[in-house]
């Protein structure tokens, strides 16, 4: 096998790995530009549950509830509210807002679902790894993969397209287009 028709099988093997990852964060980015045309308004339960008296941690709260199936996900924003704690419970699609009241270890749990578009907002947004959630992390993982494999999908598609001699001049219009429209998005989402 020739090494270009091994690129030509590598670039065609990564475009269609990439390509529903690459769906997934051009449909959430159309959602995120134009909020008004997609039903984002979460579905909320309210529950209570009751927890061991006097915790003095909120990461054992959040624990207790994880242990009981209550909530999943990884523990954000807490709060001393004097009386016990305030903390969420995150992960993409599904936020928990839990009060803890330490004295009687009432609980209340607010749980706000995600439509599907919210949910893919949501992951769209993770960023970097090591996550209290596991499935987090595995996305992040994937993040990581994926941006590896369109970083060689793009250096295969130069390769290529320079060893076809009669495309050359057009293609690097093409690239250089390319670049400066890049550039130029990149230096305004910076300076917005």
């Amino acid at each position: 096998m020739t090494i270009y028709k091994f690129l030509r099988n590598t670039h065609l093997l990564l475009g269609l790995f990439s390509f529903l990852f690459l769906m997934m964060y051009g449909v959430s980015s159309v959602q995120m530009v134009h909020t008004t045309w997609f039903d984002l308004k979460p579905r909320v339960i309210e529950s209570e549950a009751t927890l061991a008296r006097d915790v003095t941690n909120p990461r054992d709260a959040g624990r207790q509830l994880m242990d009981q199936g209550l909530v999943k996900g990884e523990l954000q924003q807490i709060r001393n509210t004097g009386a016990g704690y305030n903390f969420r419970v995150v992960r993409p699609g599904t936020v928990y807002e839990v009060d803890y009241v330490a004295q009687t270890g009432a609980t209340k749990i607010r749980t706000s679902v995600a439509t599907f578009m919210g949910m893919l907002n949501r992951i769209h947004h993770v960023g970097g790894l090591w996550h209290e959630y596991t499935l987090t992390n595995v996305w992040a993982v994937f993040v990581g993969v994926i941006s590896v494999m369109l970083i060689l999908l793009s250096l295969t598609g130069i390769y290529l397209w320079f060893k076809i001699h009669t495309e050359r001049l057009i293609g690097a219009v093409l690239l250089a287009l390319s670049l400066g429209y890049s550039v130029t998005l990149i230096v305004l989402m910076r300076t917005a």
